[in-house]
């Protein structure tokens, strides 16, 4: 029941758990945490038998922990996964420390890691579903989750009244159509990531 809830919420009290999480596995054979390295508020777990999409996941998930929680980010099956994260050398060293190679594919162009106030970042995370959450990205009143892991898309969330509430969420990336329907300034286009938008 744990492992079912981690996957609906996209984020645990250890890192093993949001891992396991973002995964799903045959009920009869629960997968197997093979190494946990942890570095301040960020962590890679190797696991076995847990599957995402239909693969094996044999790469590192990695993780980190906000007030709330551990949230699963990223397979670190590209290198550019982690480096987009900014750490490091010796930060993604020490993550990578006995986990699997990661394919090279630099340059890292595309990715995106958080962005805006800590606050608003970590309010937007809490509400985003999985199971992996690799970036929030605030502009004032508005920001943009993406997700993957069963599908992949955006969510878009809009501040009320002092709350984040979501606008929409979808599978693929948001253009600038999606913006100017749900009343997106155009000054917050290229803080959010838009595709399309002439940044």
């Amino acid at each position: 029941m744990l492992i079912a809830l981690a996957a609906v919420v996209a984020y645990a009290s250890s890192p093993q758990t949001a891992a396991i999480g973002a995964l799903y596995f045959d009920p009869k054979r629960a997968p197997v945490v093979r190494r946990v390295n942890v570095v301040g508020r960020y962590a890679t777990v190797l696991t076995s038998g847990g599957r995402m999409e239909g693969e094996l996941v044999t790469e590192a998930i990695l993780v980190e922990r906000f007030s709330f929680g551990w949230q699963p980010l990223d397979i670190l099956n590209e290198r550019c996964r982690l480096e987009s994260q900014a750490l490091g050398g010796r930060i993604d060293a020490s993550l990578m420390a006995g986990m699997p190679g990661t394919h090279d594919d630099g340059p890292c162009r595309g990715y995106f890691k958080d962005s805006g106030p800590e606050r608003d970042v970590e309010s937007v995370r809490r509400l985003m579903r999985g199971p992996l959450v690799p970036y929030v990205l605030v502009a004032g009143e508005w920001a943009k989750g993406g997700w993957y892991g069963a599908g992949g898309g955006e969510s878009l969330y809009e501040k009320r009244d002092g709350r984040w509430t979501l606008a929409i969420s979808g599978g693929g990336a948001m253009g600038v159509d999606y913006m100017r329907k749900y009343g997106v300034p155009k000054a917050a286009w290229c803080k959010l990531g838009i595709f399309d938008a002439r940044c």
